[in-house]
């Protein structure tokens, strides 16, 4: 609803329940728009995946700093868990790094 900008149609619409939900907070994602234009090349674990891990990263660093990326030390599970073969995420050094987060979009 937010990423298309759709509003329902009436209080019968299947997206009604979303009018009134407060999406704000202190996670964030860049750039959901490609990451929505592009999840038909991934799976929807993928998906999932970089979304969680999008939603621990510190919202105050990135308006203070710029830091798109996470640091190891937030995550409370070994990360190579899940991020074996991981397409959307790579880990460099200390931090994991978010593929559309750091992708250059194009202005308009």
């Amino acid at each position: 609803m937010m990423v298309e900008k759709q509003i329902p149609n009436n209080r019968f619409d299947r997206i009604y329940k979303y009018s009134n939900t407060d999406f704000r907070g202190e996670s964030f994602l860049l750039h959901p728009d490609v990451l929505l234009y592009n999840t038909y090349q991934y799976g929807y674990k993928d998906v999932c995946i970089y979304a969680a891990l999008a939603s621990l990263r510190s919202f105050a660093e990135y308006s203070a700093f710029g830091k798109t990326t996470l640091d190891l030390l937030h995550l409370s599970i070994d990360p190579f868990i899940f991020l074996n073969n991981h397409s959307l995420l790579q880990v460099k050094g200390d931090q994991i790094h978010f593929l559309y987060e750091e992708a250059p979009t194009e202005k308009h």
